[in-house]
């Protein structure tokens, strides 16, 4: 049974000897907004700034990597606002307003600045759980939270459930995560946090959560969390997924916008949400590589480079999309099985070339290392060339056929293929 705010950090795997507890409270009404509850609730960034300021070298806020953060919307109640990872970045004099009172913090003297990002834990309780703060403890606002067992109150505990949210529903459950809603149409809802974007199909509870298509690589980490996907995962074309890339496939008359759609679970969608913010982001020997970004902020062609360099980003997706998310040679269907290879070889490629769709096979595992070692390569009608350094029996074994071919070339392919051919086809 859930007692206490540190039965519950427990439930989650979280020691209660790593958070801080801080209830965000002031009796003096500020410039900006009423009480801290009204700053958290209208301006929520507002909120972070002044969370993020704190007065210098405390120790609880220094040495405690996890907040757990409440505000008093009414005198004596103690309301749950979110856990969070703490960063101290620096220690120095102001030079921004404070969010609340409207002067400068610490009054010219160093304050120590913090940055502070929401966890997916408890992520359901946030706006709604509230604790019993002792009325003893009321003027000691931060605490450690393994000496301070704050009663829960049992009426505002949300208990999960692992039936699928329907659209209403998960609008309302990524507001709560601090997602803001940037456009409503007939058909879909945009929200966005920091640079993750996503869409809600609107009046459906099949799938309704929509993200960028470059996520469907981690489909499987997804089903690991108990999400719900298309198997083997698709696309889902909507012209009203404007943030997203462009869905254009041989046959298709009209240019529509594509994702990929998810249904979630109110007890899955935090750590949903954690999984695809890493998954945007690669981390390579040049730095931070980002694999998918909002329009406000595009990908630049570096990154794309980047991207492409390894596989990812626009480059794969083109290739998902015109290949049909199969390899045309092995018909393997298994995303995080298939690579997106270029046709004439990177360190031979203009910038121009590196991008281009054309120059790229979708190729399961083992059919991409044939033939980037050029032990396979294909004529421009598609048929199979294999070395003859091969061994029948091994051919055997990897399940090459001779006089294979495959289908959905293009005559741009064709250059790209005759300098496979010519440059790296072992004959």
């Amino acid at each position: 049974m859930t007692a206490t705010f540190s039965d519950l950090l427990l439930e989650y795997g979280i020691a209660p000897n790593k958070v801080a507890l801080l209830r965000h409270h002031t009796p003096t009404r500020g410039s900006y907004a009423a009480s801290i509850a009204d700053l958290w609730r209208d301006d929520p960034e507002g909120f972070f700034l002044y969370q993020d300021t704190q007065k210098e070298n405390r120790p609880i806020f220094r040495n405690r990597k996890i907040w757990a953060s409440f505000v008093s919307p009414t005198a004596g109640e103690t309301l749950f606002v979110g856990l969070f990872d703490a960063k101290y970045l620096k220690t120095g004099v102001a030079d921004w307003t404070c969010p609340y009172r409207g002067d400068q913090p610490g009054e010219g003297q160093p304050v120590d600045r913090f940055s502070t990002r929401l966890r997916s834990e408890l992520s359901e309780q946030i706006g709604k759980l509230r604790v019993d703060w002792p009325h003893s403890n009321l003027r000691t606002w931060k605490r450690k939270a393994e000496g301070l067992p704050l009663p829960v109150v049992p009426s505002t505990l949300v208990r999960q459930t692992r039936l699928p949210l329907n659209d209403a529903a998960l609008v309302d459950a990524l507001a709560r995560l601090g997602f803001e809603e940037r456009n409503r149409t007939s058909k879909v809802v945009q929200m966005q946090r920091g640079d993750l974007v996503i869409y809600v199909k609107r009046k459906t509870a099949t799938r309704p959560l929509v993200v960028h298509p470059g996520f469907l690589d981690v489909a499987d980490s997804l089903r690991a969390l108990g999400v719900i996907t298309i198997e083997p995962p698709r696309s889902y074309v909507n012209a009203h997924l404007r943030e997203f890339p462009e869905y254009i496939a041989p046959l298709r008359t009209t240019v529509g916008r594509h994702g990929f759609a998810l249904g979630v679970t109110d007890s899955n969608l935090a750590a949903t949400i954690a999984l695809l913010e890493d998954a945007s982001r690669l981390e390579t020997d040049d730095g931070t590589v980002r694999l998918v970004a909002p329009a406000e902020a595009p990908l630049t062609e570096k990154e794309r480079l980047q991207a492409a360099r390894i596989g990812q980003g626009d480059f794969r997706n083109a290739l998902v999309i015109a290949w049909d998310g199969t390899c045309p040679l092995a018909g393997v269907d298994h995303l995080s099985l298939l690579r997106a290879s270029h046709i004439k070889p990177w360190r031979s490629s203009t910038n121009a070339e590196r991008l281009d769709a054309f120059n790229g096979l979708l190729l399961a595992a083992h059919v991409d290392a044939l033939f980037d070692r050029g032990l396979i390569s294909f004529e421009d009608d598609g048929t199979l060339l294999i070395s003859s350094t091969i061994s029948q029996n091994n051919l055997d074994r990897l399940g090459i056929v001779r006089g294979a071919m495959i289908s959905g070339l293009d005559a741009r392919h064709g250059t790209y293929l005759a300098h496979h051919r010519t440059h790296c086809f072992v004959p």
